[in-house]
């Protein structure tokens, strides 16, 4: 058991609230293409679990999907949410032509290329995976992880149910009682969800009111907030990622 089921929701929305204040003013400006990602790529469906889930019997409305996309699409995307603005093109020529790239985002390359020749199979998996990971159901089948860029394409491919890291949080993860996610990806993902389920029995809540412990369109006014609220992935992520 790690530290989020024995924080106060009130603890971790502050800590979340502070993520997302750094992300507006830093130079990525990720919480502003999140919001954009969130409403172009991904839909809300309806909840398709019956009452034995853990997600239905906490008041469970509707779970993130990616939606059916080109490569290309999903690649700009990758690139807006998860490299810095000056190596971004430098990454997509990369991956798309094969371009040399030495810079310090190069370990991106290798499993973007890898998706890109997969890109139908892939696509077509991740869209059958109609969980959540709230759900009592398995960790959804993935490729090894063993490096922050494998784990943030796995986590933009099922938003709702795969929490990425970097260099940073990394540490806080550890620091906070979870796996090392570059040696146990998969572990570190359900103990980080199942502490989470421990926290919204601890306080009573349901499943949208976690989701809303993530509210950027507060510190970001101009930001629509999506229809299905934040997908659970960032709620999780933003407890320990620091701009």
């Amino acid at each position: 058991m790690g530290d989020i089921c024995r924080w106060s929701p009130e603890r971790i929305r502050q800590a979340i609230r502070a993520s997302n204040k750094q992300a507006v003013i830093a130079t990525q400006k990720y919480v502003l293409l999140e919001n954009s990602a969130i409403r172009t790529d991904y839909e809300f469906i309806a909840c398709p679990c019956d009452e034995s889930c853990w997600c239905k019997r906490h008041k469970c409305t509707g779970h993130y999907r990616i939606r059916k996309m080109s490569f290309d699409q999903f690649l700009q995307t990758y690139v807006n949410l998860w490299i810095p603005p000056k190596a971004r093109e430098n990454i997509k020529n990369a991956v798309r032509f094969g371009t040399p790239f030495n810079g310090r985002q190069r370990n991106a390359v290798k499993p973007l290329k890898w998706l890109s020749a997969n890109w139908i199979d892939v696509l077509t998996r991740v869209r059958s995976y109609n969980k959540c990971g709230l759900c009592d159901s398995s960790f959804p089948a993935v490729g090894d992880v063993t490096n922050l860029y494998q784990a943030k394409m796995w986590s933009q491919l099922l938003y709702d149910s795969v929490v990425p890291f970097d260099t940073k949080s990394k540490a806080q993860i550890k620091q906070a009682g979870y796996s090392d996610p570059t040696k146990d990806f998969r572990a570190m993902n359900s103990e980080l969800f199942g502490d989470l389920r421990k926290l919204s029995e601890n306080a009573g809540m349901g499943v949208d009111s976690i989701r809303n412990l993530d509210c950027p369109w507060v510190v970001a006014t101009s930001l629509e907030k999506p229809s299905g609220g934040q997908p659970l992935s960032r709620v999780l992520d933003k407890v320990f990622y620091a701009p």
